[in-house]
């Protein structure tokens, strides 16, 4: 990638808002150490909405992909996102991890899932048939044949993964090792800036410490940088990007807000009657994109639909 660029002191505040607020809602502390903002790169996560949606469908996709081989989760949630030099995370992952290494083609990158190795050894118990909390001996090693067992889950999790972010660029996802040293030193992505998405695995019993984390280095995420930040490099990318864009399809909604009723009145509806709304029938009124308006126009109808007539933009 390029060079870094200085973040101004705005844009340091408006990434560590962002934070806070996704902060807010975590129930997980993702590091010990509060995130230092004055080291922060310059990969802005505002600026990748689009992946940020693929990492939260992701999320949504890997509770029914995993049920199909056998493990009955209730739920997978993304949890906080996390931008910065792969050392500095390295240093601050508490206990024993184990890490499934992936190769993301056509790009130069490589990738790893975290585990904590409790976690795994508690899983593999859930997969003989037993419970999370039968294994007895505590120990810091995931053996070949313990691999074998989780290796399913590994794959299950990857080619979800894979299948989403094809929807933005054409990739392949494959394992290519293993690893146990933090610093991940053998693929190199002790010194490179990384993005780290945490998930959380909700089982029924319950697991201790069930999450596990995405890491993705830059040269994964840097065509989607290109597009959203105006970067000229990455032009195949870049086309085929927005194809994907242009091509999405999004819900269009009309709200038509009506009076508060009682109950009681409610109750009384016959039919025939009129509700009358709150909104007056020459005026334009607003459509919606997930909840936020984007446009104003007139209702009416058309071929025995209803429509909009649009009139501008909704910039508020």
């Amino acid at each position: 990638m390029e060079e870094n660029i200085e973040l101004t002191p705005e844009e340091i505040e408006n990434i560590k808002q962002l934070y806070e607020e996704e902060e807010k809602y975590s129930e997980r502390e993702l590091f010990v150490e509060p995130f230092p903002f004055e080291e922060l790169e310059r990969i802005d996560l505002s600026k990748l909405p689009l992946f940020e949606h693929t990492l939260k469908v992701f999320a949504l996709a890997l509770k029914d992909e995993l049920f199909r081989i056998g493990i009955d989760i209730d739920d997978v949630e993304k949890r906080r996102n996390v931008v910065a030099k792969y050392k500095y995370i390295a240093e601050r992952l508490k206990g024993d991890y184990f890490f499934v290494i992936f190769k993301v083609h056509p790009l130069p990158s490589y990738g790893a899932l975290a585990f904590k190795t409790e976690f795994l050894l508690a899983l593999v118990s859930l997969l003989l048939g037993g419970r999370p909390d039968e294994y007895k001996v505590k120990k810091n090693v995931i053996t070949q044949t313990e691999y074998k067992i989780l290796e399913k889950f590994f794959i299950t999790i990857l080619k979800a993964f894979e299948k989403e972010l094809s929807k933005l660029y054409k990739v392949k996802v494959d394992i290519t090792g293993t690893d146990t040293d933090k610093f991940l030193s053998k693929v190199n992505l002790t010194e490179k800036q990384v993005l780290i998405a945490e998930f959380i695995m909700k089982f029924s019993p319950p697991i201790e410490d069930s999450y596990f984390y995405l890491i993705i280095d830059e040269e994964t995420i840097e065509p989607l940088v290109n597009v959203f930040m105006g970067s000229g490099e990455g032009e195949n990318y870049k086309k085929a990007i927005w194809k994907n864009i242009k091509s999405a399809e999004v819900l269009l909604k009309v709200i038509l807000h009506g009076k508060p009723q009682t109950l009681e009145n409610i109750l009384d509806w016959k039919k025939g009657d009129l509700i009358i709304l709150e909104e007056f029938a020459n005026k334009p009124i607003k459509a919606y994109i997930d909840d936020y308006p984007v446009m104003e126009g007139y209702l009416g109808k058309h071929q025995g639909f209803y429509a909009l007539l649009f009139k501008k933009w909704f910039k508020e």
